[in-house]
């Protein structure tokens, strides 16, 4: 791995948090440790669900006309490109939270981004709030995006207390 990531800031400091982690249990018990694979299982497990589920709920509730949001193709390729970004990063981190939080993320990207191409005036969003002119429409994969970048962030930021001893010390080139 030391080899292809040279150049990169960001692999360097991901090589180092894993090779540190393997190599020490201090940042974290034995009990608690999960493996890069096991991360990415949950990952994808959890994705898979919220996104047929977001999916089946838009196609069984109906939407009005006014609440679709329109979406292009290529915004669809980003969506699909963030979405294995994450799929291949976050597992380095080997945290269950940050890999729930993903899930949730990547699922609810997933859902919207087959909504871009399986429905013709877009993405339906079959739950709607309004009150005296004003209205807000969302759907499930929306609600997942947002619970997920939630407990991403909460799993990171816990990452980053448990590790702030190997955040302190200079990286090495």
């Amino acid at each position: 791995m030391r080899e292809k990531c040279r150049s990169g800031y960001l692999c360097v400091m991901v090589e180092r948090a894993i090779d540190k982690s393997a190599a020490s249990g201090s940042w974290e018990s034995e009990a608690r440790r999960i493996g890069a694979h096991e991360t990415r299982l949950t990952l994808i497990a959890i994705a898979a669900c919220v996104g047929c589920l977001d999916l089946i709920v838009k196609v069984l509730k109906p939407t009005e006309a006014d609440f679709y949001h329109r979406r292009t193709y290529s915004e669809l390729v980003l969506i699909l490109a963030l979405s294995v970004a994450a799929v291949y990063f976050v597992p380095l981190a080997r945290s269950r939270l940050v890999a729930t939080g993903a899930g949730l993320m990547v699922g609810g990207a997933i859902g919207n981004g087959l909504s871009i191409a399986v429905f013709p005036l877009g993405v339906p969003n079959p739950f709607i709030f309004s009150h005296d002119g004003w209205g807000i429409a969302f759907n499930l994969a929306d609600v997942c995006v947002g619970i997920g970048f939630l407990l991403m962030t909460a799993g990171v930021l816990g990452l980053s207390v448990g590790r702030r001893h190997e955040l302190r010390e200079p990286l090495e080139r």
